[in-house]
């Protein structure tokens, strides 16, 4: 399941968090080398960005200790809740399993021609099978900038496989929002300074149903 959400926020709301993200004072941001982790099946992920992490699981970190921003994280946090009004009320039950579990800041640099990041899932499990996008996993992109960058989402064709590409263009105060077994890229821009996205990862609740793959809803 693919949605795009245009006018995520309320336009205040919107306009406070942009603001805190353009202030020097407020917003350190981090040099990364590589967009995405080195991962054997993904090619393009070695050009840099500039990024900021929130928020992280225990179990998503190299050293199995929580990360959580102390001064960003009480502003960012409320993306999860706005998250969870578009999210179906068997997802996103607390008690049973509904949490964050990542939340980052990207800035990419504008280039002279546009460039396609390498194409990838953000969350993977180790299965009885082998390695895999955990399908009880929500992944958002939310675009705090208007710009000809993108991102392209791959969904299910005829035969269940993911080939169809859907892009969302990135239009500031929407949020693109998808089960993470979607493999999706970003496009860089080249008539912006900058582009500044915020990437968030949501466990959905732990669903007893026969009828409905968790891949397929949220």
């Amino acid at each position: 399941m693919i949605k795009i959400i245009p006018d995520f926020l309320p336009s205040p709301l919107f306009k406070y968090i942009k603001e805190v993200l353009e202030n020097e004072n407020t917003m350190l941001w981090n040099f990364n080398p590589n967009k995405l982790k080195q991962q054997t099946n993904t090619n393009d992920g070695n050009d840099y960005k500039i990024g900021k992490l929130l928020y992280c699981d225990p179990r998503l970190t190299e050293n199995q200790q929580e990360h959580y921003d102390k001064e960003l994280m009480p502003i960012f946090g409320v993306f999860k809740t706005y998250m969870m009004e578009h999210m179906q009320d068997e997802c996103k039950d607390e008690k049973n399993g509904a949490k964050l579990i990542r939340m980052k800041m990207n800035l990419y640099p504008s280039h002279i021609k546009q460039i396609d990041h390498g194409i990838h899932n953000d969350v993977w499990q180790r299965t009885n099978t082998g390695r895999q996008p955990d399908p009880n996993v929500v992944t958002s992109v939310f675009n705090f900038t208007t710009c000809n960058g993108s991102t392209t989402l791959l969904d299910k064709d005829e035969q269940g496989k993911y080939t169809k590409k859907v892009v969302a263009p990135s239009i500031e105060n929407t949020m693109v929002m998808f089960n993470n077994p979607h493999p999706h890229f970003g496009t860089t821009q080249n008539d912006s300074i900058a582009r500044m996205v915020l990437n968030t990862n949501i466990s959905k609740s732990l669903v007893n149903t026969t009828s409905k793959s968790p891949e397929d809803y949220f």
